[in-house]
């Protein structure tokens, strides 16, 4: 067996023996793009200095008691581990290979080299782990090279990356570490090249770094480089900025110094026009190599590129928006963020407008205009009063039609409706809210909750998605009724107050308002906290878990329960609260997560609830519903004969509504538990199949788009695609939230 591999025999998908730097090398190297030559020495070297020295189990151990929160539990490792590597030997077998490929690469005269750690958890799409591990530049001679290597190997254990790693979740036991000899290039001038800006996020835009020496005083922040940004399409560039590079990195006699760049070069610019254009279009051939942005580290020397190592840009910002205008959909149209597209603040799921926006809302307004027909003996067409569709997005954001085209032979058809209509409908559709529609929605939830998910096909995933969705439409329009009623009743309870404190001046210069007077009614709020403080009040009655419960972060608090001996019981019992209370979101989006499924706010109100035993939100309801009757009696007194009956009308009004306006509320998105479970099920599925990125990237394709994708699935295909386009819609909500702050882009 042999432990090193020239970079001419390796390739990207080589990182399990060469890691992720030492495959990119290699695949560069097969492109033909001007890689200095080298070799790896694999992983299977580190594994078996590993396993010949009986490190493998201490490693684990102590890398396995880091705490994320503990950055000296983070250090303490470290240095345990890096006393193992110190006092371990490396294996004749490994360090005779190592040297036997050194003297072939350093034969044709220059000794000189640079010893790169290359783990195989770095230089990923989505973990650069950049400057996580050790490197050496300069290292001359065979003694020179087994220290360099022995220290790259233990770099692998850095308090740094061990951070690093955890923060990924990347576990200790799946890390291993080659590592790249690569003939030092004695460069006159270095730096780094990105495909993308990585500031904005623009993908026509090349940006390149560059100072004197070698690269390294970029990295290590010693000096502010120049920047040249070229067009990408047009090959040409777009500006420069030239820097006061007071420092480079430069050879020593055995390793790098910084030094002081001399005073005729400080302020001189490091690249011409026509090297940054060479430079760029390596970058474009890169780029277009691997298929996605990139950054490049290039050195110059005699004049020649060299490029170094690339790697996929991580947490690239997403791509500016474009041409952003602020338009309704038809000229002369109004719409207007209100109604149920207030509880949408943000830029909609492609998956939520299609089955809620454009299909729920509409179907759901056609059959409420059905059954108005129908309890009415009026044949309504709504369409003729409003245009569809009654919701649609503007630059992701929902908006709800607010002007109506009513023709002059509609008019009479309209006045009848109010007068015909409307009473009737007042009349009905409060008990139908309450005795059909609400029972109706909650069983349709039941149904495509207790399915079968593993072995339910994939177009019946789909299928429960969409009907949950219409469901939960219909169900607004049917609640839209009693928050009518309670809104109405509650304006006009809070005018009447108003107006006669006005005129009778018992005001005190501040007018009333008709909340003191709704308050301390039973709620689904109220039931809520009570839950919460059985269940805190449960973990109190245990010392040594109320104080576990109390030093332990929020997001770490349902695995404490889990394991805690004494915590099971409240661990159910916060089961069942999230079961109860956890579909209930800030935005009704279905692609964000619900309380049950991001339980944090709980989990804060439940640590506060455990601190402070002394709250009884039952007793403060009955205060408030005291103060409230207290209110009300002063106020009775207070009015004449004449205005009090019509005070005690419209209290009665308001007082029977405004509870049931929160119950109301309450199930707006009761479905979207059961919904994610469905769609996170069919999600999983396609990227096991190649079609997504992440089973939450399902809610960024339509559902076209995912029977397609299914379909490729059932015949053992990928749809790679799709889980581009995927990820790039969901990558471009940030600049839709910024362009609706700004109004433009």
């Amino acid at each position: 067996m042999s432990y090193t591999i020239s970079f001419s025999q390796l390739g990207k998908k080589d990182i399990p023996a060469a890691g992720g730097k030492g495959a990119n090398l290699g695949e560069m190297t097969a492109a033909g793009f001007p890689v200095p030559p080298g070799f790896v020495l694999t992983t299977e070297a580190y594994d078996s200095f590993v396993k010949e020295n009986g490190l493998q189990e201490q490693i684990v151990d102590l890398a396995s008691k880091v705490s994320a929160g503990d950055a000296l539990s983070g250090e303490a490792a470290s240095k345990a581990i890096s006393r193992l590597f110190l006092t371990a030997g490396m294996p004749e077998a490994i360090r005779a290979d190592l040297l036997a490929a050194y003297a072939d690469l350093v034969a044709e005269g220059e000794t000189a080299v640079a010893v790169r750690s290359s783990a195989t958890a770095e230089d990923l799409p989505t973990a650069s782990f950049a400057g996580q591990y050790d490197s050496f530049l300069n290292i001359q001679g065979e003694s020179a090279l087994l220290e360099a290597v022995m220290n790259c190997w233990a770099s692998l254990w850095t308090a740094r990356a061990l951070s690093y790693r955890m923060r990924q979740g990347i576990g200790p036991a799946a890390v291993s570490l080659a590592v790249v000899v690569q003939q030092l290039v004695p460069a006159s001038y270095a730096g780094i090249l990105f495909t993308a800006n990585p500031l904005d996020g623009e993908r026509e835009q090349i940006v390149i770094n560059g100072t004197w020496g070698l690269g390294e005083a970029i990295a290590g922040g010693q000096v502010t480089p120049d920047t040249v940004i070229v067009d990408k399409p047009n090959q040409q560039i777009l500006s420069r900025e030239t820097s006061i590079k007071r420092m480079m990195t430069v050879r020593a006699a055995t390793g790098t110094e910084a030094q002081p760049v001399p005073q005729a070069q400080q302020n001189q610019q490091v690249l011409d026009d026509s090297t940054a254009l060479e430079l760029a279009r390596y970058g474009v051939q890169i780029e277009a190599h691997y298929g996605l942005p990139v950054d490049v580290e290039w050195a110059i020397s005699g004049g020649k590129i060299n490029i170094l190592q690339a790697r996929p840009i991580t947490h690239l910002p997403p791509a500016p928006l474009r041409d952003v205008r602020w338009e309704p959909l038809r000229p002369g149209s109004v719409w207007m963020r209100r109604q149920v597209v207030e509880h949408m603040p943000e830029p909609l799921s492609p998956l939520f407008d299609e089955l809620y926006l454009q299909e729920g809302l509409d179907q759901s307004m056609q059959a409420f205009a059905d059954f108005m027909s129908e309890l009415s003996g009026l044949k309504i067409d709504i369409w003729e009063i409003i245009q569809p569709p009654f919701a649609t997005t503007v630059n992701g954001y929902a908006y709800s039609l607010a002007s109506f085209e009513i023709s002059p032979k509609l008019i009479p058809f309209v006045l009848q409706i109010y007068i015909v209509v409307l009473p009737k409908m007042i009349r009905h559709l409060y008990p139908r809210w309450r005795d059909e529609s609400l029972p109706s929605y909650r069983a349709r939830i039941d149904h495509w909750k207790n399915i079968d998910l593993a072995n339910a096909p994939d177009e019946d995933l789909l299928r429960g998605v969409r009907e949950l969705a219409h469901e939960d439409a219909a169900y607004w329009f049917a609640a839209a009724v009693p928050l009518g009623l309670a809104r109405i009743t509650d304006s006009v309870l809070d005018a009447f107050l108003k107006r006669v404190a006005a005129r009778r001046g018992w005001s005190n210069g501040r007018l009333p308002t008709s909340g003191a007077y709704l308050w301390g009614f039973p709620s689904k709020t109220v039931e809520a906290q009570v839950q919460l403080e059985a269940i805190a009040s449960k973990i109190n009655g245990s010392e040594t878990l109320r104080e576990q419960v109390l030093n332990t972060p929020a997001a770490q608090l349902l695995q404490l329960l889990a394991g805690h001996p004494e915590g099971h019981s409240a661990m159910g019992d916060l089961r069942q609260y999230l079961d109860t209370y956890g579909h209930q979101v800030y935005n009704l989006d279905f692609a964000v997560p619900t309380l049950a499924g991001d339980p944090i706010p709980v989990l804060l109100s439940l640590k506060t609830a455990v601190a402070h035993p002394e709250q009884d939100a039952r007793a403060r309801q009955a205060e408030l519903a005291q103060e409230r009757e207290m209110l009300v009696r002063r106020t009775e007194l207070s009015l004449s004969p004449i205005l009090r009956p019509v005070f005690r009308r419209l209290l009665s009004w308001a007082q029977r509504y405004a509870p049931v306006r929160e119950e109301a509320l309450f199930y707006v998105g009761a479905a979207w538990p059961a919904l994610r479970q469905l769609a996170l099920e069919l999600g999983q599925r396609l990227t096991e199949a190649g079609s997504l990125n992440a089973a939450d990237d399902v809610f960024y394709l339509r559902s076209a788009e995912l029977m397609s994708a299914s379909r490729a699935r059932a015949d053992g295909l990928g749809r790679p695609e799709l889980a581009t386009l995927a990820q790039e819609r969901s990558a471009r909500r940030p600049y839709e939230i910024w362009a609706d702050r700004h109004g433009h882009v």
